[in-house]
């Protein structure tokens, strides 16, 4: 069984960062599962050109680490993907990662030749932190973008994993909310076992 961790924060030891290596670790020690692990902002992804190449061609244009990105997302059983929440959405590193996935989108859609296998069971998760307490909408606007990213790589969304008020409470002083993504990361290995 095979992952992909990806993490959107440019704080590679920050909230973000330390909730994701919790949950990475439950689901090594509680599924056979091999984990890539990706910090976004080490990688060289280019914004979306919008200029239609993948309209009429396979694949994007533009040669950059996107390309090998399209590829993990093809070979994992789950994609976990970790931001902040900026302005109610995810980082701009992660961001421009989600746009270039219009190329996988429309390989399937619009070619008919999809890049990513469709037919293949994977689950897809998401990780966030707000600085503001959580409110009924906080959310709300990022899981739908999560949403249409995980069917761009074939993904069935299963879950987040949501965490509100760091600015004023770290990760680091709520030895709870690091329990709680140790035992999420349990319920996302028996959903995995389930594939």
């Amino acid at each position: 069984m095979k992952g992909l961790s990806v993490l959107g924060s440019p704080r590679h030891n920050g909230n973000n960062a330390l909730l994701l290596q919790e949950i990475n670790s439950s689901l090594k020690e509680n599924c056979n599962i091999k984990l890539d692990k990706i910090e976004i902002d080490n990688l060289d992804i280019s914004p979306c050109l919008s200029c239609d190449y993948c309209k009429k061609n396979i694949n994007c244009t533009i040669a950059d680490d996107m390309i090998k990105l399209y590829s993990k997302f093809d070979e994992a059983d789950i994609i976990l993907i970790s931001s902040p929440l900026y302005f109610n959405t995810v980082s701009a590193q992660l961001k421009a990662m989600i746009d270039r996935c219009q190329a996988l989108w429309a390989n399937r859609f619009v070619l008919k030749k999809p890049l990513i296998d469709p037919n293949k069971k994977r689950l897809g998760a998401f990780v966030s932190t707000a600085g503001q307490p959580i409110t009924n909408d906080r959310f709300k606007y990022v899981t739908s973008t999560l949403d249409l990213f995980f069917k761009a790589i074939s993904a069935d969304y299963y879950d987040n994993f949501f965490v509100g008020n760091i600015d004023h409470k770290p990760i680091t002083n709520r030895p709870k909310i690091i329990s709680d993504a140790y035992d999420w990361g349990e319920r996302l290995a028996q959903e995995l076992k389930r594939l």
